[in-house]
């Protein structure tokens, strides 16, 4: 219709100048006839008579110009009325195309409410529920479950990325629990430890207390011959300086003592046949004699776990009164002996005989083999002198 209207408005334009043009010429031809009668009368002064303007004016040329004028009046209405309509048409469409606008701006309107609804409850409320489910998250919920896992959209994935968060919060939780109970346990691990090593040294300490308390000198050896401890007695058998401690090798102890002339024997068979004892597990017990008199007792055991505990008593005293004792008991066995009355020693408890002189012999008759152990109960019949 636009384009209907727009080509009679361009015929209309094309053909109305024509004629409106051929009208203004005919008024202008008639209006200068007219002017050149009134022209002509008037610089005369006469008058012309009604029948004599008809005449004048009823002519072939005036008819002629008003038949043309009229039918361009008459075309120029035609195209004035054609026209209108053509406006009036174009209002009518003008009408309709507002109508038509009004509507679909207000079926816009409507679309976009309802776009707007659409995107509240599809979009903005499950935002909102994300929202919520982070603000849970963040507020140290970490089972909260997070809402529209399973879209496939943007809200979906933000959903899932959430999850993923979440997730990670409770990995953090969980790492930092693990580091507290950690913590934790080290400083249990730390505590038992130092009562650990408080009971230890008090051990340590009541063990050096025992072994310095002891009259023997002791001494240990792990499976290498190495010194583990030592007391202070074993220290003062072998006058061994300070610098020899817990730590230092036998080897070492045995090459103070040659220096010193308490020891003599071959360090390396002396070592050799220690370590094979440590190795077969097998206690023994011996003395050995010192260069400066003295005579050494000495007890080995294997220590449980490995090494090897060796005890050395200074029993030099103990000898020397065991070969005087031995002395005297031959000196008055001697007497016992040779004495002319008859001796003979009985235990009190089991009255057994213990011991009978040659002269007691003589008198019972009897051997001192016969008689010895036996009773007066059992005793042989005395043998005829």
């Amino acid at each position: 219709m636009q384009r209907r209207a727009h080509g009679g408005d361009d015929a209309l334009g094309a053909d109305c100048p024509s004629r409106r043009s051929r009208a203004i010429r005919g008024v202008q031809t008639a209006s200068d006839a007219v002017h050149r009668l009134s022209a002509g009368t008037g610089a005369a002064g006469l008058e012309i008579s009604p029948a004599a303007a008809r005449e004048w004016g009823d002519n072939q040329a005036n008819r002629t110009v008003r038949s043309k004028l009229n039918a361009d009046l008459e075309a120029l209405q035609r195209s004035y009325d054609k026209r209108a309509r053509e406006a009036d048409q174009l209002a009518d469409e003008n009408r309709y195309a507002a109508w038509y606008l009004f509507m679909l701006g207000l079926a816009a309107l409507v679309l976009a409410a309802i776009n707007v609804l659409v995107m509240r409850d599809s979009v903005v409320g499950r935002l909102s529920d994300i929202a919520q489910a982070t603000d849970r998250i963040a507020a140290g919920d970490i089972k909260s479950e997070v809402p529209h896992l399973m879209r496939h959209d943007e809200i979906g994935h933000l959903a899932r990325n959430m999850q993923h968060f979440r997730d990670a919060m409770q990995k953090i939780l969980e790492l930092e629990q693990l580091e507290f109970n950690t913590a934790q346990q080290r400083d249990a691990a730390i505590t038992q430890r130092d009562q650990f090593n408080d009971k230890y040294q008090a051990k340590k300490w009541q063990l050096s207390a025992a072994i310095n308390s002891m009259p023997q000198g002791l001494i240990m050896l792990d499976g290498r011959a190495n010194v583990v401890a030592m007391n202070n007695n074993y220290r003062r058998i072998y006058n061994l300086p300070e610098t020899i401690r817990a730590g230092s090798t036998l080897e070492k102890i045995l090459q103070h003592r040659i220096k010193s002339g308490l020891f003599s024997d071959d360090i390396a068979k002396h070592l050799a046949a220690i370590l094979d004892r440590i190795a077969r597990r097998e206690p023994t017990a011996y003395e050995i004699a010192l260069n400066d008199g003295r005579t050494i007792n000495i007890y080995e055991r294997p220590m449980d776990g490995g090494g090897w505990v060796s005890v050395h008593e200074d029993v030099t005293d103990l000898r020397h009164g065991q070969r005087m004792l031995e002395r005297t008991e031959r000196l008055l066995a001697t007497i016992v002996e040779n004495v002319h009355e008859g001796i003979i020693a009985k235990d009190a408890r089991s009255l057994r005989y213990l011991f009978v002189n040659k002269a007691a012999e003589k008198m019972i008759g009897m051997s001192r083999a016969e008689i010895v152990g036996r009773t007066a109960n059992c005793s042989p019949r005395r043998r005829p002198t």
